[in-house]
């Protein structure tokens, strides 16, 4: 037993006590240390516009039929030939100049209903291939009011003839999409066009049938926009153009064409639409003319695969 007890109580007492002070002093001063910063708050995100899922664009082939109610405001036709007569041993050329027809004034051609059809095959998302065909063929019967010339013959005032004008209306076209969005498009065309045109004429005594084909390069634009899903609206227009000298075979050929489509499903829908051609023509040898102008709605339908 030890001989200072106090002593050696009080040791241990200062022993204990500098030992929790140790234990202590660290846990102390981190409970007092402040809090690190709160790491700001993410910014909200930016609102996503949703995409829209349109109606009747996933196609290879596109396939289109319909009914043009064309109303025609100009269709002027001039055909001049040579007339050879031969009297005795003398041999005698004459060109008869045509007479530049009005066919809605003098042959009375009326408002008629063509069919057309109309192919477009995707190539790749952007690239398409076109092809359109409008067989338009007025026929009209009617009594002169005046004389009238056409192809090296003359048929006279009071005379009953009947006449007709055929155009075979087709065009083939290559399109790039340059513009895409998930609502439409905007792209442009390169294009080949016909202007096969053949106009006659027969009374009871005689008949003559003139025609020409003339071919003419084009460019164009088209653009489609979808409001609804299921609703496009789309307009087009083509210009072509064969440049010539006022003797030598020229001509243009302008189309404006605006539609929308109602597609019922991805692969049916219904068209309606309004179109324009206008076109003049100068075919040099034999001289040959003509001029029109041709408008109308139509009604169609329209298959996807």
């Amino acid at each position: 037993m030890s001989k200072h007890p106090l002593r050696s109580l009080y040791a241990i007492i200062l022993y204990s006590a500098f030992t929790l002070s140790i234990v202590l002093l660290p846990a102390r001063a981190r409970a007092q240390a402040p809090p690190p910063p709160a790491a700001p708050a993410a910014a909200p995100a930016e609102p996503v516009a949703p995409v829209a899922v349109v109606v009747g664009e996933e196609y290879r082939v596109e396939f289109q039929l319909g009914a043009w109610f064309s109303m025609p405001s100009t269709v002027l036709y001039s055909d001049s030939e040579p007339v050879t007569t031969t009297s005795g041993s003398t041999t005698t050329t004459t060109t008869v100049n045509g007479t530049n027809i009005d066919y809605k004034k003098q042959l009375a051609l009326k408002n008629q209903i063509f069919p057309e059809a109309h192919l477009t095959i995707r190539l790749l998302p952007r690239h398409k291939l076109r092809g359109d065909y409008i067989p338009i063929f007025y026929k009209q019967s009617t009594t002169l009011t005046s004389d009238v010339y056409f192809n090296g013959q003359t048929y006279l005032t009071g005379q009953a003839v009947d006449s007709t004008l055929h155009w075979n209306e087709w065009k083939l076209a290559y399109e790039f999409d340059a513009l895409t969005s998930d609502r439409g498009y905007l792209g442009g065309m390169v294009a080949m066009s016909s202007l096969n045109v053949s106009g006659a004429m027969a009374n009871s005594a005689q008949s003559g049938t003139a025609s020409v084909n003339i071919l003419m390069p084009g460019l164009g634009a088209i653009g489609r926009y979808y409001p609804a899903p299921k609703i496009s609206l789309t307009g087009e227009f083509l210009y072509f153009d064969l440049p010539g000298s006022a003797t030598s075979t020229h001509g243009h050929n302008m189309q404006i064409d605006a539609y929308a489509t109602f597609n019922v499903n991805k692969h049916v829908g219904v068209q309606a639409g309004y179109r324009v051609f206008d076109t003049t023509h100068v075919f040099g040898s034999p001289l040959n003319t003509g001029s029109m102008t041709i408008g109308g709605p139509y009604l169609g339908g329209t298959a996807h695969f």
